[in-house]
């Protein structure tokens, strides 16, 4: 099966192609294996999370469970984290009394090892057929929530299934515009620039790069490539499901050099304190039953 174009001319480049299906053997070989972007608009039809899965279902289901968030943009800013309840950090996210406060973000849930009975919800496949380790995680967060520029080494597909994100992606042959960051991030590569505002006196060389946008509304995912940086906004209340996934090169070179510099990191020989992981680890051990 070819796929479908929705659009072609209608977009000025730069762009991320855009799909609504598509076969898999021809994601394989136009997408994941030269990494470029994909947003598919039309293979999410048949996920039961799309009809079934809502904040208030998520209230009823987790309860008192605790959970870890970020408080504002822990990628270039503070890295400050919190914990809550699962059932009183989603009644909150409509209150008014918030606004104008940090930003909470529950990022990186591991929804499925939480509520192993939703893993039957989603359906990965696409990016499953052509991986060996795979991690699936979810977001939750209100209007605004931000994750900053940053790469990710290893393939990933974004699912939205309620509200909307926008992304912003720069190809990685940009990256030296990017102005990389020494915070550490396990597996992931930060970006030193402001995602409110990026001052060009400090760094000029951003002016030459052109950010490719990217809306995904509910039903839609998107291929985010490794190597690929990328920025991410909330435009509204917004859940997400993500899987990252490594196929065998990933393993052997991205995966295993992630986890020697991690070793390196927590024995104090690699930037000890200047990361995203000590903290939230801190938030973990002071949260009964969640897992560090």
């Amino acid at each position: 099966m070819v796929h479908v174009a929705l659009s072609e001319a209608a977009e000025q480049p730069p762009a991320v192609d855009r799909v609504e299906r598509i076969d898999p053997s021809d994601f394989r070989r136009d997408y994941f294996k030269l990494k470029r972007p994909l947003h598919v608009t039309g293979m999410m039809a048949h996920w039961p999370a799309l009809t079934k899965w809502s904040f208030e279902y998520f209230i009823r289901l987790g309860g008192g469970r605790s959970v870890v968030l970020e408080a504002g943009n822990v990628l270039q800013g503070d890295t400050c984290f919190e914990t809550a309840g699962l059932g009183d950090y989603l009644a909150a996210l409509d209150d008014p009394a918030l606004a104008g406060t940090a930003k909470r973000y529950l990022s990186l849930f591991e929804i499925f090892k939480t509520f192993p009975d939703l893993a039957a919800d989603v359906d990965f496949s696409l990016i499953r057929r052509l991986t060996r380790w795979n991690y699936v995680f979810g977001w939750f967060g209100p209007p605004g929530t931000l994750t900053g520029y940053h790469i990710d080494w290893i393939d990933n597909i974004l699912a939205q299934i309620v509200g909307r994100k926008r992304l912003w992606l720069v190809p990685p042959e940009q990256s030296a515009a990017m102005y990389p960051s020494r915070k550490y991030d396990f597996r992931s590569t930060l970006s030193s620039l402001d995602p409110d505002g990026v001052d060009l006196t400090r760094f000029p060389r951003f002016a030459t790069v052109e950010p490719i946008e990217v809306t995904l509304h509910p039903g839609e995912m998107l291929f985010i490539p490794r190597g690929w940086w990328h920025r991410v906004q909330s435009l509204d209340k917004s859940i997400s499901v993500n899987n990252f996934g490594h196929d065998l090169s990933g393993i052997l070179v991205y995966q295993s050099g992630a986890k020697l510099k991690d070793y390196a990191h927590r024995l104090g020989l690699f930037r000890r304190h200047h990361c995203t992981c000590h903290m939230a680890n801190q938030a973990r051990s002071t949260t009964p039953g969640t897992p560090a």
